[in-house]
């Protein structure tokens, strides 16, 4: 049975609710860029992405005195040039593993800020949170690096793969203790979570034999750090010595499989490869994985007809594709493009991620960020990011455990755990100081060009974008339109323009005539123009108080 294909009509509507959930947020220029174009055309774009990305440079330095001074630390890796092919040296650790970390936050949080427009970074966020790591846990930049541009590798491409390279890396190894997992000290941890939830699910139907079995088959894998006394980049490597070498038979679930021992240096990889295909010839682990992209593009609560008419459909095509190089692209592909996708129940559904809200807003008042040429300052605006999205609760690349972000799995709130007493304050402040106040840098940077900068969203900017900005009622249909996904009603939209565009008049023109004068001189000493900005300003600082903004 195929998913039911969306055949109604796409308008700007249609196209906004499919791009605040596959981008973050979903800006005016965002919409001029896929304008015209049909809903199968969008998806092919937005799944149409490669991993290209350039890797985190050093941009961290010590006070030499009172001058910043990048030789202090990491010495070996210049000033803007990229550390994750340089050996960490043992006499800096650990400031220099918590500074790479720190550059490798930034970055990360850099490309979601300024992505492209493409499912590649919604998707890389998905993985991140379906096979999760810590990286206060790992602690290894690392290994940390690597685990990114593994998922992105595999982002849209095969479940399989991706799961056989989530084994093996030294970030999951070392998140989930599988460097210590060996014939003389079994370790259970990543097998539990490997079938509990990153493939097959809780309580489908595995024994705790099988976890125990199954953790007997990934015994072996270690990491390394060091050669011949020596720190190197770390690495994976498999020890023969520590594998189980033992017949592992599994429960009547998996058929009474039975995964013959194997010895030698190919023992670990021919093993692993046994336990994948056994737990991949279960239909639970595609309607597991259908189920976490539902939760997390569509929505939380999953009913018996979403079950039947969504999830079962996507799950058969899942396994259909189960060779395929690009079988998420197919499953993700049908998802969006269905029917039930762009149906009013599950448009404006969600409480918005701090990561979306955040984010998406930036991108909506399409915030200034410094250039390549203002190395150290587009580090720093990164940071800030990160660190607004960790206010309102969501610290990026450090989820609060094994599971990923309760909003995805837990039942029954779900994206309701996003929003209450104690987030939605900071959730609004933060909301304000995208608006008003900003970033800055200071003097005391190492680059010259980063120094005493200012970046703010230019409302003027963002109105000019409109259709027809000296319209009062277009300018706040419109500012409704990028900012809400729910539509306001006429009453709200006359109140809005009354208290903030007409300072309470009647006549539209005093508006029309103050804005068309402040635009065409900023300098001008008309009083009505001069207020334009601030009353822009009130205008966009009061719908940033209404609840229709947390939603997507």
């Amino acid at each position: 049975m195929a998913i039911t294909p969306y055949t109604g009509p796409f308008t700007d509507t249609e196209l906004r609710h499919l791009l605040r959930r596959t981008l973050f947020g979903c800006s005016n220029a965002d919409l001029d860029h896929f304008a015209g174009q049909t809903l199968q055309q969008v998806v092919d774009a937005l799944l149409t992405f490669s991993n290209d990305t350039t890797p985190p440079v050093k941009t961290y330095w010590l006070l030499n005195g009172n001058t910043p001074d990048p030789t202090l630390i990491d010495a070996n890796v210049p000033f803007g040039n990229t550390w994750i092919n340089t050996p960490r040296q043992t006499a800096d650790e650990p400031t220099v593993s918590g500074k790479r970390i720190e550059s490798l936050v930034a970055w990360r949080t850099g490309l979601l800020a300024q992505q492209d427009r493409t499912l590649r970074e919604k998707l890389t966020l998905f993985w991140n949170n379906l096979v999760p790591t810590e990286a206060s846990t790992v602690f290894n930049p690392e290994f940390m690096y690597a685990y990114d541009q593994l998922l992105r590798d595999h982002a849209a491409g095969n479940f399989r793969e991706l799961i056989h390279d989530v084994a093996t890396s030294g970030a999951m190894l070392l998140y989930l203790n599988g460097y210590l997992n060996n014939y003389f000290a079994p370790d259970e941890n990543f097998a539990r979570e490997l079938m509990e939830l990153f493939t097959l699910g809780e309580g489908t139907g595995y024994t705790e034999e099988d976890v125990q079995t199954a953790a007997r088959v990934l015994t072996g894998w270690t990491i390394q750090v060091e050669q011949g006394g020596q720190p190197i980049i770390p690495q994976t490597i498999f020890v023969p010595f520590l594998h189980d070498s033992g017949d592992k038979t599994f429960s009547a679930f998996f058929n009474n499989t039975v995964i013959s021992g194997q010895t030698g240096p190919d023992a670990g990889e021919t093993e692993l490869n046994a336990l994948l295909d056994m737990i991949m010839a279960k239909e639970e682990a595609s309607l597991h994985v259908c189920r976490k992209l539902y939760r997390f593009f569509v929505h939380g609560g999953i009913s018996e007809a979403v079950e039947t008419g969504v999830i079962a459909p996507l799950a058969e095509l899942f396994r259909d594709n189960a060779g395929a190089p690009d079988q998420m692209r197919i499953v993700m592909e049908a998802l969006l493009t269905s029917d039930h996708f762009f149906s009013t129940d599950v448009r404006a559904c969600m409480i918005q991620p701090p990561v979306d809200l955040v984010v998406g807003n930036l991108r909506r008042l399409d915030f200034p960020y410094p250039t390549a040429a203002q190395l150290e300052a587009r580090y720093a605006g990164w940071m800030q990011v990160y660190s607004l999205v960790a206010y309102c609760g969501q610290p990026l690349f450090q989820p609060p455990n094994v599971a990923g972000w309760p909003a995805y799995h837990q039942f029954p709130q779900y994206d309701e755990i996003w929003m209450d007493t104690t987030s939605y304050p900071a959730r609004s402040n933060t909301l304000a100081a995208i608006l008003f106040a900003g970033f800055t840098t200071d003097g005391n940077m190492y680059e010259p060009s980063s120094q005493n900068l200012e970046f703010k969203a230019d409302l003027l900017a963002v109105v000019a974008q409109f259709s027809d900005p000296a319209d009062p009622n277009v300018l706040v249909q419109e500012a409704a339109d990028l900012l809400f996904a729910v539509p306001i009603s006429a009453a709200v939209r006359d109140q809005l323009k009354s208290s903030f565009l007409l300072f309470g008049q009647t006549n539209d023109l005093y508006w029309t005539y103050a804005y068309t004068t402040y635009v065409a001189d900023p300098q001008t000493t008309d009083m009505a123009a001069q207020l334009v900005p601030v009353m822009l300003q009130a205008l966009f600082n009061d719908m940033r108080g209404a609840a229709e903004i947390q939603l997507f």
